[in-house]
């Protein structure tokens, strides 16, 4: 069982728990760009083939916004393929998926970059009590930790009970199993309220108003621009993290 709030923070109660912020972060377009043009279809490509004797309309797929289960679902749909199918297979597709991943990314020298501002944000909110970081990504937990490790972002994360994309295909789903575990991890009733999601797409506002949560909105991803996102009615919507005086202040508003 795990520890009570109190104890997960240092043996003391710093801080109310009914006013602490989780922070729950996208990846992809949000923390970290990839600086490889396409190369997830090359992976997901050799890991379909595997397990599933076909990668679909894998080409055909504009992935921004999916989960990496839902991306394999819309590729095999055609072919009679259900999520249920494909996440049945969930551990032998965690291992398989790490293996190609890895070996196609060995071949690259820097395949992501971090974000204007992230680094900055995330040292500063990991060091203060009042908020949580998290992440909420359609990222299967393996290339999560594949890709924040390039980067050096993992350690803000590796002990968090994060919602990855084996948990569902369906993103709104995620932050629901978010909320969840982070109940049970630090044994405190959290509110939806007290979550903020952040994210680059429309998928990611859904999501949060699916679970009752905060969200901010960033255009940096590849494919909506501020006015897209605008449109779709998130609390907050910036450029870029750039500002983390400004950001800092959202998360203290919202």
């Amino acid at each position: 069982m795990n520890a009570p709030l109190h104890e997960n923070f240092g043996g003391s109660a710093r801080i109310d728990p009914a006013k602490i912020k989780i922070l729950l972060w996208d990846i992809d377009g949000t923390l970290i760009r990839s600086t490889v043009a396409g190369a997830y279809r090359t992976y997901f490509s050799a890991t379909m083939i595997k397990l599933f004797g076909s990668d679909g309309r894998l080409s055909e797929i504009t992935a921004s916004g999916m989960t990496d289960s839902q991306i394999m679902y819309e590729a095999l749909r055609l072919e009679g393929f259900t999520p249920e199918r494909i996440l049945k297979q969930r551990n032998e597709l965690l291992a398989v998926f790490k293996a190609e991943m890895t070996r196609v990314l060995s071949e690259c020298e820097k395949p992501y970059e971090v974000l204007n501002g992230v680094r900055p944000i995330l040292k500063q909110t990991h060091e203060d009590p009042q908020f949580i970081n998290g992440l909420l990504t359609g990222n299967l937990s393996v290339a999560a930790e594949i890709k924040l490790s390039a980067v050096d972002l993992w350690q803000y994360f590796s002990e968090a009970p994060n919602a990855f994309g084996e948990i569902s295909h369906e993103r709104r789903e995620l932050a629901v199993a978010a909320g969840r575990q982070f109940s049970e991890f630090y044994q405190f009733p959290f509110s939806p309220q007290q979550f903020i999601v952040i994210g680059d797409t429309p998928n990611d506002i859904a999501c949060a108003r699916h679970f009752g949560a905060k969200v901010i909105s960033v255009a940096t991803g590849r494919n909506h621009s501020a006015s897209d996102l605008t449109g779709h009615k998130p609390d907050a919507v910036l450029n870029d993290l750039s500002d983390s005086e400004t950001v800092l202040g959202l998360f203290q508003k919202l």
